[in-house]
């Protein structure tokens, strides 16, 4: 007779959980599951930007890695559970209930004509609730609550588009260019090593906003970048192992078996 397995993902997190279920689970707290969290957000960012639309390998590797995200949010609710405060159903509804509130002129009365009116109706009813819940931790900046996620890439971004919103920006795309190339040239200058990562940082924070200013999210151009270096290096890795190590390969013909990867990737 077939092994019946438990049907829901809540049921399975629950077994594992239990006194006759697996070790590792049952020892996890939040703050022990926080890294996972972080890495499984990043692999699925990665499962993005390597996703091609319709391939059947890259859409199941991002199914796969989505579950993997879904399995993080799953066990924290079910450690709440198991204290008695929330449970998954409990985070569902939640965020239900915050999209219903946010989407006015979908499920209510108000207008939103374009996604600008869209958002700004967002940070207004989100200013109304922190308000209304007392959490206004005493800001007096714009920028005092920017953090935008995991990456420091997507907070530049957020400060970016609030300064924009005031009136504080390059007024094109070119203004912008023309600030990387003044920071470019500000980095090249300096040898001191704390100057040295500051105007780096400049570098980064103008290219950012230039990535902005064209529509561009810096963070998965990166992604798509590195994942195009991945399989354009295997072909160096190929021509050491051919000759027999690193040490026989020098320079020039690592340099001719990237060049020749990056013509049949990109």
């Amino acid at each position: 007779m077939p092994h019946k397995h438990p049907a829901t993902l809540r049921a399975i997190m629950e077994k594992l959980r239990g006194p006759r279920g697996c070790p590792w689970d049952r020892e996890q707290t939040h703050d022990s599951l926080a890294p996972c969290l972080a890495e499984e957000a990043a692999e699925a960012l990665d499962a993005i930007a390597g996703l091609t639309p319709g391939d059947g390998a890259s859409e199941a590797h991002l199914c796969e890695e989505l579950g993997d995200l879904w399995l993080q949010v799953a066990f924290h609710a079910l450690l709440a559970q198991e204290r008695g405060t929330f449970d998954m159903h409990d985070v569902e509804a939640g965020i239900v209930q915050k999209l219903l509130r946010r989407h006015p002129h979908v499920f209510g009365s108000a207008t939103a004509e374009t996604s600008g009116d869209v958002l700004a109706n967002w940070r207004a009813i989100k200013e109304e609730e922190r308000a209304a819940a007392g959490e206004t931790h005493g800001e007096t900046s714009l920028l005092d609550d920017a953090k935008a996620g995991l990456s420091s890439m997507a907070e530049a971004m957020e400060m970016g588009r609030r300064c924009a919103k005031v009136g504080f920006d390059w007024p094109d795309v070119g203004g912008v260019l023309e600030k990387v190339k003044e920071e470019i040239a500000e980095l090249t200058a300096e040898s001191e090593p704390a100057r040295v990562e500051e105007e780096f940082g400049d570098v980064l924070f103008s290219l950012v906003q230039w990535a902005r200013q064209k529509k561009i999210d810096p963070d998965l151009a990166l992604r798509r970048q590195m994942e195009r270096f991945r399989k354009r290096f295997r072909h160096v890795e190929a021509t050491a192992m051919e000759a027999g190590g690193w040490e026989n390969v020098g320079m020039e013909r690592m340099e001719a078996a990237w060049q020749k990867g990056k013509a049949v990737t990109s």
